[in-house]
């Protein structure tokens, strides 16, 4: 699994996650129903994330495999996504 920059940026967006910007990483929050659930980061650099870093990436929003290849094939919406992050959370 390979997830580029641009990718990443875009799903930050699509979950209306507000990046902080460091000197190797973007950082923000996840919000569910106005609470900060769980931090998500990525680096910024040329490269993207590759290997391990993607699976942590996807790991760090909650989803399987199948879900998180959805997202990023941009077919996810924000509400889906709390909707799969609430089912979560209430099991």
């Amino acid at each position: 699994m390979e997830v580029s920059v641009r990718e990443a940026e875009r799903i930050f967006n699509k979950l209306q996650v507000n990046p902080r910007r460091s000197t190797h990483h973007v950082a923000g929050v996840v919000v569910v129903d106005g609470v900060a659930r769980f931090p998500v980061h990525y680096s910024h650099g040329r490269k993207g994330l590759q290997g391990r870093a993607a699976q942590m990436f996807r790991k760090s929003l909650h989803l399987e495999p199948m879900e998180f290849a959805v997202l990023k094939r941009c077919k996810m919406t924000r509400d889906e996504y709390l909707a799969i992050i609430r089912t979560q959370v209430e099991s």
